[in-house]
């Protein structure tokens, strides 16, 4: 099974449900995967374990009920190192299933991979935008399988993340998740492209879009993104500085205008007091002279 870095990936593990429950005891599910010691996920008593840093983020079981018949795993963002042979082991009492499943992650970023279908797209900061990608839907229809939209992007920093998994948006991530969706959400118009609103400059990057019917590829292309305006945050804190130092001025100026106006008041006042106290002594001193 080929999987592209970025993308997911769904290691089926099907088990007989009748037999299990017909058996003794608890249900034990278990993968491995050659060469790493520990299980990289598992359940045991009706409690999900994972022990593999590198892969304890991006694993988790398909079925949230262990009673399905379900076993499968779901890996997303892919890397190079996750390829290798997969163990499902389940067991229960006197029964046990075992299925492997070889998993081969190619590096489709690569330039030397990526090729010429490549779409190079400039938008603003807080502007939308549509990664178009595109597939023959009569050659879908005479493949075996579903056909599974996947979106991956690889960021300037050189970090892969799934953005679509299984024609699904993955909510694991916080940061585009609630700003991208699929243009279409039917598998048989032909059109996996999507869209993606309030774009940020942490979105420039490239952006891989693959579709797969079963293991097989029907159409896959580029598209480079670049979000221009990674200024705007230090226009508007200086913008907001301004402000607020027009906003001091004008309160300072306001209480120095008042402070004056209440010492004109107060100096006013006791210049009449001081007149009315001259006024008072010459009528007295008028008084003396004419008795």
């Amino acid at each position: 099974m080929e999987r592209n870095a970025g993308g997911c990936v769904t290691l089926p593990c099907k088990y007989n449900r009748s037999a299990v429950e017909e058996a003794d005891g608890t249900i034990d599910i278990e993968w491995t995967v050659r060469n790493v010691t520990d299980p990289v996920i598992w359940l045991s008593g009706g409690k999900v374990f994972k022990k593999v840093p590198r892969l304890s983020p991006r694993i988790s079981f398909v079925a949230h009920n262990s009673t399905t018949g379900d076993a499968s795993v779901r890996i997303i963002s892919l890397t190079p190192e996750d390829s290798g042979l997969y163990h499902c082991n389940v067991r229960k009492g006197a029964y046990i299933n075992l299925i492997l499943v070889n998993v081969t992650v190619l590096d489709m970023f690569d330039p030397a991979v990526v090729g010429e279908n490549i779409t190079e797209i400039q938008k603003n900061v807080g502007e939308s935008v549509i990664l178009p990608c595109g597939y023959n839907q009569s050659a879908a229809e005479g493949a075996e399988g579903n056909v599974d939209i996947e979106w991956s992007m690889r960021n300037q920093t050189n970090f892969t993340e799934t953005l679509i998994c299984q024609s699904t948006v993955y909510k694991r991530n916080p940061g585009m998740s609630p700003r991208i969706s699929l243009v279409s959400d039917n598998d048989t118009t032909g059109n996996a492209s999507v869209a993606i609103v309030s774009l940020a400059t942490t979105d420039s990057g490239l952006y891989l879009c693959t579709v797969w019917k079963g293991c097989h590829i029907l159409h896959q292309n580029t598209v480079i993104v670049t979000v221009l305006g990674g200024k705007a945050p230090a226009v508007a804190l200086i913008s907001l500085y301004v402000f607020i130092t027009l906003a001091v001025c004008i309160v300072l100026i306001t209480l120095l205008f008042l402070g004056y106006c209440h010492f004109r008041k107060i100096r006013k006042t006791n210049c009449m007091k001081l007149s009315y106290g001259v006024n008072d002594t010459k009528q007295l001193l008028q008084l003396y002279e004419e008795n």
